[in-house]
This record gives C-alpha cells, sequence and structure tokens, in this order.
C-alpha cells in the first residue's frame, strides 16, 4: 500500500542532481545508483541510469546524530536538511529512532507504523542527505520494553523470532537504511544477540553497518549493564558475531558515564585491555554519547568541556572513534528553534575541514515543500483533529536551499 506521505518522492527522485562531497585528502569515485542501493523498494519509484560523483571523506572522528522527535509540538515535521544546507557541518551518521517491536503487534517508529503519512518528511529527507554522503541508520530499543523479549526478537522458538525479524528486516529494505543501531536497554540473551546480529549480516551484507547503543559503565569491569548480556563475551564469541559490530555508541550520560573528562574513556580502554580482549575494542570504537540539550537527560556536558575531554584523549590515543548526539531536535546552543548548531559546534571539535556540499534545485526544494505539507497535515491530526492543509507553509525555507 502506498501513502499519500509519498506520492511526490518519485518524480524527486527522477530529478535529484549529481553531488559532490568535498572532503580533506578525498579518494574520488564512480557510484552507481539503483535501487539496491539509495532508493528504498515500495517507496521510490525504480531509478537507474543516473550516476553520482562522490569524493569520500574520512569517517573518524565520526560526527552522529539521533533524530527520534520528528515533528514539533502543533505536529509540524522537523526538517533535517540544514544538517547539510548550513555551513561548517560534517556529519558522518544519522540515526532515525526508535523502532519498536511489540508482541502480537507491528513494527512503529516511536507511536506509528513506519509507512505512516506522518513520516513523509522523515523518509524523503533521509534520502537527500544520503545523497550528501550522510550513512542513514535506524535504531531498534531504547528504554521502551518489549523488541528484545522472549516472546519476540529474543525468543528460542525460531517461528516467533522469524515474525518479528521480518517486520524489521521489511523496514530496514523499504527504506534503504544503511544500518542498524541496536539499543538494547532490557534483558537478553547471550545468544539472542549474537543471532540478531549474524541474521543481520546474512541478509544485509558486508557493507552493512551494525552498531551497538550500551551505557558507557557496560564496557567496564563490573560496571552498570541494562543489557542482560556480557559484552566482553559478545566481542569474543566463537560465533563471531563480535566482530560484525562497527563501533559502540556508548551513553555517556544519565548516571551510567561522564564525558566531561577522560577517565571513564580511559577506563573502558584499560578494563579491556586487562580482560584479555585481544584487541577485540579499540579507542576508535567506543564513541562518545552525549546528550545535545540538559532537558534530554541528566549528565549534560558543555561543549568547552567536551573539548577538552576530546583532546586528551587524542593526545593519549591519536584518534577516537567520534560524538553521537541525543537528539537532534533540540540541540544546544540553537535550541528547537536552530538545532543543527550542536552540529555545527561538534564539527569544529572533530572535523572542521570534511564539510560536505549538496546542490538542491528548484525542483527539489518544490517537492519537499509538497511532502511536508502533508506530513505536517498527519502529524497535526494527531494533536488537533482535522486540519484545513491550504495555505500551509514549511517551517524550513526549502526554496532557501536551492544553490543549483
Amino acid at each position: 500500500m502506498r501513502f499519500t506521505g509519498f506520492r511526490a518522492a518519485a518524480a524527486l527522485m527522477a530529478i535529484i542532481t549529481p553531488t559532490i562531497v568535498t572532503a580533506a585528502n578525498p579518494l574520488q569515485i564512480h557510484a552507481h545508483i539503483n535501487e539496491h542501493t539509495l532508493s528504498p523498494r515500495d517507496t521510490f519509484a525504480h531509478y537507474q541510469g543516473n550516476t553520482t560523483d562522490i569524493i569520500i571523506r574520512t569517517e573518524i572522528p565520526r560526527l552522529i546524530i539521533y533524530y527520534q522527535t520528528t515533528h514539533d509540538e502543533s505536529g509540524k515535521p522537523i526538517s533535517m536538511l540544514p544538517l547539510v544546507t548550513e555551513k561548517n557541518i560534517a556529519l558522518t551518521h544519522l540515526i532515525v529512532c526508535s523502532l519498536h517491536i511489540r508482541k502480537d503487534g507491528n513494527i512503529t517508529l516511536n507511536d506509528h507504523q513506519p509507512a505512516h503519512p506522518r513520516y513523509g518528511t522523515l523518509w524523503q529527507e533521509t534520502q537527500i542527505l544520503s545523497y550528501a554522503g550522510i550513512k542513514i541508520m535506524g535504531m531498534i530499543g531504547g528504554a521502551a520494553a518489549g523488541s528484545f523479549t522472549q516472546e519476540t526478537l529474543d525468543s528460542a522458538d525460531e517461528t516467533v523470532f522469524n515474525r518479528y525479524y521480518g517486520q524489521l528486516h521489511e523496514t530496514i529494505k523499504r527504506y534503504g537504511l544503511q544500518g542498524l543501531d541496536i539499543d538494547v536497554e532490557q534483558p537478553m540473551s547471550q545468544g539472542g544477540i549474537e543471532r540478531l546480529i549474524l541474521r543481520l549480516r546474512a541478509d544485509f551484507g558486508k557493507g552493512f553497518i551494525i552498531t551497538l547503543a550500551p551505557v558507557a559503565s557496560a564496557l567496564t569491569m563490573n560496571g552498570w549493564n541494562l543489557s542482560g548480556f556480557d559484552y566482553r563475551k559478545l566481542m569474543l564469541a566463537p560465533s563471531g558475531a563480535g566482530k560484525e559490530v562497527a563501533f559502540y555508541n556508548c551513553q555517556f550520560y544519565s548516571g551510567f558515564g561522564d564525558a566531561g573528562n577522560p577517565n571513564q574513556f580511559h577506563q573502558i580502554i584499560t578494563d579491556n585491555a586487562q580482560r584479555d580482549m585481544r584487541g577485540a575494542l579499540t579507542p576508535t570504537q567506543v564513541v562518545i554519547g552525549q546528550l545535545t540539550n540538559p532537558r534530554n537527560g541528566g549528565g549534560f556536558v558543555t561543549a568547552g568541556t567536551l573539548a577538552n575531554s576530546i583532546k586528551s584523549l587524542r593526545d593519549t590515543y591519536g584518534q577516537i572513534a567520534g560524538v553521537a548526539g541525543w537528539e537532534y531536535f533540540n540541540g544546544q546552543p540553537g535550541g528547537v528553534e536552530e538545532p543543527w548548531k550542536w552540529a555545527q559546534t561538534m564539527t569544529a571539535i572533530l572535523r572542521p575541514n570534511q564539510v560536505p556540499k549538496l546542490k538542491v534545485t528548484m525542483e527539489m526544494a518544490a517537492k519537499l515543500k509538497d511532502v511536508w505539507t502533508e506530513s505536517a497535515a498527519a502529524g497535526m491530526r494527531q494533536v488537533a483533529g482535522e486540519v484545513k492543509v491550504q495555505g500551509f507553509e514549511p517551517t524550513v525555507d526549502y526554496m532557501a536551499m536551492v544553490n543549483a
């Protein structure tokens, strides 16, 4: 079934222009675009025959942001495009969240199914970001219980597992997600997490990014762990599942970690060296998860303090994995009016010379505006009931983004 939120998508994909992503020390490649890469099946029309010249930027240190709050208080979509159209932002990964699975239910993105019309703008804009070289991932789990129980993805019954894994698989496939962040904040078995990781790798191939999102203390010796399974055992598992994890988006906040100084990061690296981890965990695999705003939880660290910690860590290790921000919509110093400014600040700290450039045409902007109107109507109906969409204007000025 197709929903109205995607009505303009096929036309937009047919007119997207080639993108050049600039970088320090770039490596030029030639990439063919087809339905197996950037164009999600069942959402966008078959698109092939065009090519995009991409200059690959250095991925490490990564700059990652989670995108969970998709609409403002009135129900209007929150645009993520300023992350590539505003100056001096070098984002590497955007993680759409949170996917949830519940017993006897269908997979949801927050409170609605991923194909709900309210998410039209979200899926439209993630495709634009991917053309600027940003990796688009999904996240499953988090604080909401249900996804990893013995009645869903941790079931010993393969039929039950396949039922719920199938929903996750279809979501990844349909929306062209390039990776999955697995945030297990409820008890899950060792065998269950290994099975999930290995199944994702088998189904989506070597290029698919698999990450985990433990609280930072879970990677220290005898530290508090919300996940149930042992991360050390996972990293060294004979099944090889741990080797499939690209990096760990560690939550250094809410009482489980502190990035106000480098001590806990040092402890993670030191503890795992003492555990005879045989190189299973390196400094370039431990991403420092941070709150973008003190309202998003406890343990907020200011940019200046974080910069000092990162400098100290780089002096010790040469390089680190990067920083991940929870979450986009109210990032400081811009707040809800200019949330992208958090990414600007982090870019200056982490990746000052690796800013991508994206060409936006008048036709693209017009289509984005159309889809925004439909997504806004769907979102606002959740807040205020029936609304009239005539005369609606996006809260983001897509026309001002036109540069080609």
